[in-house]
């Protein structure tokens, strides 16, 4: 039998902290919207600029997604924060670290790490913009796995009878309240 109300926490979690690393997302590539639609008015070097904004943002959400257990402190997203519920090593029982975090959440990264070497590669004018549209199909077969191993993780969770999801088992992690 599965803890229904852990396994609420843990879904509630997971949607406040999507809602975040999209919220990073936007603020970003609206940010980096804002400034090339200012370099169309005024200088060249502001059109740069939102490239840079964009790779800070797509570096800022990777950072994110792959360390969001440990940014709360004790083991928690700002999600588990929320709910009232923590990270922790299976075996100690101890919060978890940047490393474990970032192996749980190694499966949900894939697209932003595609975002991210997009973002990098378009910091070198035309070639990099040239590599980047290439990177287009695999982007979108990133997220569209991204959102297979949602299903996948959101079934473990509610299945599994210790709501140990693939992440978890990955990382040597639980969720406890």
């Amino acid at each position: 039998m599965t803890d229904k109300e852990l396994q609420q926490k843990r879904l509630i979690a997971a949607v406040i902290d999507a809602g975040v690393a999209i919220a990073i997302l936007v603020a970003f590539y609206v940010g980096g919207a804002v400034l090339t639609y200012a370099a169309s008015r005024a200088a060249e070097s502001l059109g740069y600029l939102s490239r840079v904004v964009n790779f800070a943002g797509a570096l800022l959400a990777l950072g994110y997604v792959l360390g969001r257990d440990v940014l709360g402190g004790d083991g928690r997203s700002l999600g588990k924060k929320t709910q009232e519920i923590r990270v922790v090593v299976a075996a100690t029982g101890q919060p978890i670290s940047f490393a474990e975090s970032a192996k749980r959440n190694a499966i949900f990264a894939v697209g932003s790490s595609l975002g991210l070497l997009s973002a990098t590669l378009r910091l070198i004018p035309c070639l990099g913009d040239a590599v980047a549209c290439l990177l287009l199909p695999l982007m979108l077969l990133a997220g569209l796995l991204g959102l297979v191993a949602v299903v996948v993780e959101v079934y473990k969770i509610t299945t599994d009878a210790a709501g140990i999801r693939l992440g978890d088992e990955f990382a040597g992690t639980r969720v406890v309240r």
